[in-house]
């Protein structure tokens, strides 16, 4: 029945969009993305489900934090243990919360532990622009795109721009930002610098649901940094490009055993060569990223805490050659070695222990094709991952679209993808398994993508079947491949503009079912994943009126459920979130800005045993001359 009405919908919007007169209107301005295949492609021309967020949307949505920033993509549900600084959890069209690739500037992140990326520790004021790709993305980007990709770009101004901010805020927050470009004709470099901190609230929730809130008292955050990107115009074929990034931090938690407190200490890097002659593009990149946390407190000095650090040193090779103007392939290379020595797992007992095993190498190779004729689009590609002590991975994906006109473009995509079980899933002491095989996706789309005048929609329906899901067994006390899921979503962007007034109308129904063995029955367990979100709604309002603007967003998310500790499972309700903001233009260089988030004070819970962060106000002051 779901499927069906699904299908439906996608026949009768598909009829209405071929069935209006193409429109003689100016088109949409231009955007270039790069995630979706690796090389610069307008967005127009991709045959994958993809949304920028660029510096403007983030000046005016006045994010406390990146997931305050991707909230409104459809598709996105954030899980969240807190405030700005605590931990979240991001389920990209209902795979799992390690199922997203996360990367900055190129530079694959995140912990080769855990498998994810913490998002409170990304600055907000460092991004230029983001780029998010929905479905899978293996065969151009390996193990962990089994949900979709995101790619952050982090500031980039020209010589003589500068900008400075700062932003105070409930719960004693306040924020300062620097930005500035300087250079010449050759070589530009920006150089951005931000610090925040709050005191925040009590995240633990004592409501009688297992939980015991040991410690009521606020859990705050503060977080630093630093951050250079270059561009040298070596010659008219020849460019190089640079990005230095350092991030540290610390959080508050509440915790009935260990630690309470976290420190995090990242970096990342990336140094990379560009060579184009006439219709052949080639780059090579030298890339390292860390990412440290040191868990201490409640009796536990930082010196003797658990330490989890990741070390990804990274090579890569691209090249791309354009037969002509319907013709192009691109081949890659992918050299990436994992590196988890300088971890120190402290137990109960205070001993320390450390991982069987602690580095990991993954070569990797992809070749990628682009073909047109007539009105017909096709991407195929290829990939193979050999991941050291795992056994290796081939992977596809293959899209055939159709330009019915100008404006309107239909596509279907198949593709297949995996992700690589972490360090913890192998080797944690007493409680991983060596023997654990990758999870696998195999995943099918359908895609309308429309623009005229001052009109955008995206329309996607997908089935994605993953299986071998890495699970922990409570009979042997390990992880096992043990868990599996169907899961099946509808998604609808529709934006316009009309006169001042800006609209952005999001939707996204989701089917994501347990398919993993009871135990009990030896059955399908058929049931709704835990903590995923069936349905999200989303409206957005931004109203430019000379020097005053203001937007409004609305999100409605579905109830969900969740269980402690292998608890009996538990309804969230669902709940209808209220964000407003409002800038001021005070003359040419400075502006002035409110935010609220929260406005009506919802009962947004996502997790059981958290509090929800309630209503928030920002005040924000800004300085630029560009």
């Amino acid at each position: 029945m779901y499927k069906s009405s699904i299908q439906k919908s996608i026949v009768a919007v598909a009829a209405i969009l071929l069935s209006t007169p193409v429109l003689s209107a100016e088109e949409n301005e231009n955007v270039v993305v790069i995630t979706a295949n690796r090389v610069e492609q307008n967005i127009n021309d991709t045959l994958a489900a993809v949304e920028v967020i660029t510096r403007e949307d983030i000046d005016r949505i006045q994010p406390e934090s990146i997931t305050d920033l991707l909230q409104s993509i459809a598709g996105l549900d954030f899980v969240h243990n807190g405030g700005a600084g605590q931990a979240s959890a991001l389920y990209t069209r209902g795979t799992n919360s390690d199922h997203t690739l996360v990367l900055i500037d190129g530079v694959r992140v995140g912990s080769a532990t855990l498998g994810n990326k913490t998002f409170s520790s990304i600055p907000v004021a460092q991004i230029e622009r983001i780029e998010v790709v929905k479905g899978p993305r293996a065969a151009l980007w390996g193990s962990d795109a089994i949900g979709g990709v995101i790619q952050i770009f982090t500031r980039r101004l020209l010589s003589g721009e500068a900008s400075v901010s700062i932003t105070a805020g409930t719960d004693s927050f306040n924020s300062a930002n620097v930005s500035a470009g300087f250079g010449n004709e050759k070589i530009i470099n920006t150089v951005t610098f931000s610090y925040e901190k709050s005191d925040g609230y009590d995240v633990f929730d004592d409501s009688g649901e297992g939980f015991d809130d040991s410690q009521p008292d606020n859990d705050g955050y503060d977080r630093m940094s630093a951050a250079i990107r270059g561009d040298y115009t070596l010659s008219t074929q020849t460019q190089l490009d640079w990005v230095l990034q350092f991030d540290k931090g610390s959080n508050e938690f509440d915790s009935s055993f260990g630690g309470n407190k976290a420190d995090y200490n990242n970096h990342l890097w990336n140094i990379r060569y560009t060579y184009r002659l006439e219709d052949l593009m080639t780059q090579l990149s030298v890339k390292q990223s860390r990412d440290q946390s040191i868990t201490f407190g409640n009796g536990t000095k930082k010196s003797e805490g658990s330490v989890f650090e990741t070390r990804r040193q990274q090579i890569n090779g691209l090249a791309q050659y354009q037969f002509s103007d319907s013709a192009s392939l691109t081949a890659g290379i992918d050299h990436l070695i994992d590196d988890v020595s300088s971890s120190d797992l402290v137990s109960f007992d205070g001993s320390i222990n450390d991982y069987d095993e602690t580095e990991r190498t993954t070569e990797s190779a992809f070749l990628s094709g682009n073909f047109r004729l007539d009105g017909f689009i096709a991407e195929l590609t290829g990939r193979y991952d050999d991941v050291e002590k795992v056994k290796g991975y081939g992977t596809f994906n293959a899209s055939l679209g159709y330009k019915v006109n100008n404006y309107v473009t239909v596509s279907a995509n198949r593709s297949k993808g995996f992700k690589a079980p972490t360090f913890n899933d192998l080797y944690y002491p007493g409680f991983s398994d060596p023997e654990l095989k990758s999870e696998t996706s195999f995943n099918t789309e359908f895609l309308v993508k429309a623009n005229w005048q001052e009109h955008s929609l995206l329309l996607a329906h997908y089935n994605n079947q993953v299986d071998q899901l890495i699970a922990y067994n409570p009979a042997c006390f390990c992880s096992q491949n043990i868990d599996s899921a169907d899961i099946s979503g509808l998604e609808l962007v529709y934006s316009f503009r009309h006169g001042s007034f800006n609209h952005k109308l999001s939707a996204s129904n989701l089917d994501p079912m347990d398919e993993s063995i009871d135990s009990a029955t030896g059955a399908p367990k058929n049931i709704q994943l835990l903590r995923r979100s069936k349905e999200q709604y989303g409206y957005e309002l931004v109203v430019d009126l000379g020097n005053f603007s203001f937007f409004t967003q609305l999100n409605h998310t579905g109830s969900r459920f969740d269980e402690v500790f292998g608890g009996p499972r538990q309804r969230l309700e669902s709940y209808l979130q209220v964000n407003l903001g409002a800038t001021y233009q005070v003359n040419d260089n400075w502006s002035v800005k409110l935010k609220v988030n929260d406005a009506t004070d919802e009962e947004s819970r996502t997790i059981l045993g958290y509090n929800n962060v309630g209503r928030q106000v920002f005040l924000t002051a800004q300085w630029l001359n560009f």
